[in-house]
């Protein structure tokens, strides 16, 4: 059977078009500023590390590097904006665990496939949370709070957190797992209201990211119980695992990272994550970000991919089991 040759060869022409349209598109890139999408209020774990590596990217790049932050329903606001952006390289979200992991097993209608609409560029950091609760808490340590909650209806103690699926969730939801108690959550937009109504009393407690709680630690406007990572963090020395409180194996340790749309040209995808991991690596970046309680990281494209793939495997039966139902 002979095939007609002038459709497949017209076929072939626009596919060799859109090669080297792609390829242009990569040679020139980037000629024109880069936005990084930040699905959270400004202050944020998530803003402060993005805003360490915009002027060092923007450096190595030739081009101005924008914030621009879309906060709303746990990173999904901003998420799904870059999800639908055009896959040049000049749109980029600064995603996280949340946005790009447990939201998948939080909201039944989430407005994009983490699995399939996003192309992984670097892994910036990984951290941990830290346990904090106003300054003149009754409750100094972790078995004063774990006592309260057994000898308490359940939901009698809140916690604040920025959303569903949240990091702040994600610990909380494992903290009540791993005691058989119920706390109610209190979700807000982002980690600053969070801190406000935790400093005012109107939660009793909060797991947040370390470069969000630390500051307010050190000035004594929080108290710090406990972080949940394995070992101590040289932002707050003496505040020990939770693991090390009564409750051990218990371990949550997030990652931030920059995510491109899906369908990203290769040679751009691969430029971005050469050069951002490239910076993520900087001396001076790993000591400012130790500083904020992460550690960097600098694992990009495939490799970076492979470990958020693992995560979505990993956590969907532990959010399960720990209680979380899709809303």
């Amino acid at each position: 059977m002979r095939l007609p040759m002038r459709p497949i060869l017209a076929a072939l022409t626009a596919l060799c078009a859109v090669s080297a349209a792609h390829a242009a598109d990569a040679g020139n890139y980037p000629n024109k500023p880069i936005t990084i999408v930040v699905p959270y209020t400004p202050g944020g774990g998530v803003d402060t590390v993005t805003r360490i590596l915009a002027p060092l990217l923007s450096q190595r790049l030739g081009q101005p590097v924008l914030i621009e932050n879309r906060a709303g329903v746990s990173g999904m606001v901003g998420s799904q904006m870059v999800a639908r952006a055009k896959p040049d390289g000049y749109t980029l979200l600064a995603g996280n665990t949340t946005t790009n992991v447990s939201n998948l097993f939080v909201y039944k209608q989430l407005p994009y496939d983490p699995r399939k609409d996003f192309t992984p560029i670097v892994m910036v950091d990984r951290g941990p949370c830290v346990l904090v609760v106003p300054p003149d808490s009754k409750f100094n340590s972790v078995q004063d709070i774990i006592k309260e909650l057994k000898s308490q209806p359940p939901d009698t103690l809140n916690y604040g957190t920025s959303g569903n699926g949240s990091f702040h969730h994600m610990s909380a939801a494992l903290f009540m797992s791993m005691t058989h108690t119920q706390m109610r959550q209190i979700a807000y937009k982002g980690s600053p209201n969070v801190m406000t109504d935790l400093m005012g009393k109107r939660l009793d407690m909060a797991f947040e990211v370390i470069p969000v709680a630390e500051p307010l630690i050190k000035a004594g406007r929080l108290k710090a119980l406990a972080v949940t990572s394995k070992t101590e963090m040289a932002a707050l020395p003496g505040v020990r695992p939770v693991a090390d409180l009564g409750l051990p194996g218990f371990e949550m340790v997030a990652w931030k990272g920059i995510f491109a749309p899906a369908g990203t040209p290769p040679a751009i995808a691969d430029r971005l994550g050469r050069e951002l991991s490239a910076v993520v690596r900087m001396p001076e970046v790993g000591k400012r970000l130790e500083a904020l309680g992460v550690i960097a990281d600098g694992r990009r494209n495939e490799e970076f991919g492979k470990v958020v793939q693992a995560d979505i495997a990993y956590w969907g039966p532990i959010l399960h089991d720990a209680g979380v139902v899709p809303e």
